[in-house]
């Protein structure tokens, strides 16, 4: 009898090669699905991330803490916000204060031309050609001049257009010319304002 098996071409092969050669597909395998969970990147971001980040989110709290720093994130732009509202309102308040002191002040002017006109008369009225009626008419002439410097320093404010702190030294300047326009026709009439 011919021994079939050892006339076969192929040639003959150990049996711990051939396990080995078993194991491939196996080892193939689960090297692929490591790659593939590898390829599966977590993120924190629900967006950006897929299944496996859904999981690792909500198992790991991830969402919950995303959730909350984003909530901190809103509640310290509405205080942001409630803060330049308030910032804006108190500015608001200075310019109406202002608006209030150029009206105040207009009035003032008005009211101090009036003077000098009534002293300019009377000084007419009186002759005033004498060395007294001179230095008085000199001196309604420099507050009729003050008088003209002020008003259009105040027609140059802007209260909705400048800078409240520039606003309020204005204020303050146009107050200081007023008092010394006061001075000088008090000192005319003999009386202060």
């Amino acid at each position: 009898m011919i021994n079939t098996h050892s006339l076969s071409t192929q040639p003959a092969q150990s049996p711990r090669l051939t396990r080995q050669w078993r194991r491939l597909p196996r080892a193939t395998a689960a090297l692929g699905l490591a790659l593939w969970l590898a390829s599966c990147a977590t993120s924190d971001d629900p967006h950006q991330g897929g299944f496996i980040s859904g999981i690792v989110g909500l198992t790991g709290g991830g969402y919950q803490q995303r959730v909350t720093q984003r909530e901190g994130t809103y509640q310290g732009e509405r205080d942001a916000q409630q803060q330049l509202q308030a910032e804006a309102q108190s500015v608001q308040q200075e310019r109406a204060a202002v608006r209030t002191n150029m009206n105040q002040a207009n009035a003032r002017l008005a009211d101090v031309e009036r003077r000098i006109a009534q002293q300019r008369a009377a000084l007419r009225t009186s002759g005033g050609q004498s060395a007294a009626g001179r230095a008085e008419r000199q001196r309604l002439d420099q507050a009729q001049a003050h008088v003209t410097r002020t008003k259009g320093e105040l027609r140059n404010v802007q209260p909705d257009k400048q800078a409240v702190g520039d606003l309020k030294a204005r204020s303050a300047a146009i107050n200081r010319d007023l008092n010394q326009i006061d001075s000088l026709v008090g000192a005319v009439s003999g009386k202060g304002f």
